[in-house]
């Protein structure tokens, strides 16, 4: 028995089909989250264009020292930051709230964090590997346009290309003329 060891290619194709699937069960089933860093405010540790992965947790898992991903409306803008919590309080209503603080900052935050705006704990930095995340949707799109365009040409070659003349086959040409040599010989007689 013979059996067929895997090539590259297909090595290869697994292992990406495998990593998609992995980022895709992480985002929409375990709630995971992906951001580019895009400011200084969190080097040395974080740096821009480091891509930074986020789970989703609970606020009475959150501690003093923990970096953690929020939301922040300012006007009608909303952004994503990630900053450490330096502090925690309790408001006037009894509600906790968090100070937050860029490890590359002076200051802490001017605004209050609170629990329904956290939308994850610092879980993984992967550093670089924003600038080709960023473009995700554009590299895909392009492999797209060639997929596309690759198809489109086979198919106009499919349909341009002239059928190629047959040759008849001995046996056809011998029928033929064993029927013509019937004929002749029965007008003859």
């Amino acid at each position: 028995m013979n059996a067929k060891r895997p090539d590259l290619l297909s090595l290869l194709t697994y292992f990406l089909f495998s990593f998609v699937a992995l980022i895709v069960i992480l985002h929409f089933v375990f709630g995971f989250q992906y951001v580019v860093i895009l400011t200084d405010s969190m080097q040395p540790e974080i740096n821009p264009n480091d891509l930074v992965v986020t789970r989703p947790v609970s606020p009475d898992e959150l501690h003093v020292g923990d970096v953690i991903l929020y939301r922040l409306e300012i006007g009608n803008s909303t952004y994503k930051i990630l900053h450490r919590i330096v502090e925690m309080r309790v408001d006037n209503n009894g509600s906790v709230y968090y100070l937050t603080r860029g490890d590359n900052r002076r200051y802490i935050d001017p605004w209050n964090v609170y629990p329904d705006q956290i939308v994850g704990e610092l879980f993984l930095v992967i550093p670089k590997v924003g600038v080709v995340w960023y473009y995700t949707p554009l590299i895909v799109f392009g492999l797209f346009l060639v997929v596309i365009a690759s198809l489109a040409y086979d198919l106009a070659w499919l349909l341009l290309e002239e059928e190629p003349v047959r040759p008849k086959s001995r046996k056809a040409d011998l029928l033929v003329l064993r029927r013509k040599k019937i004929k002749v010989y029965h007008y003859k007689h």
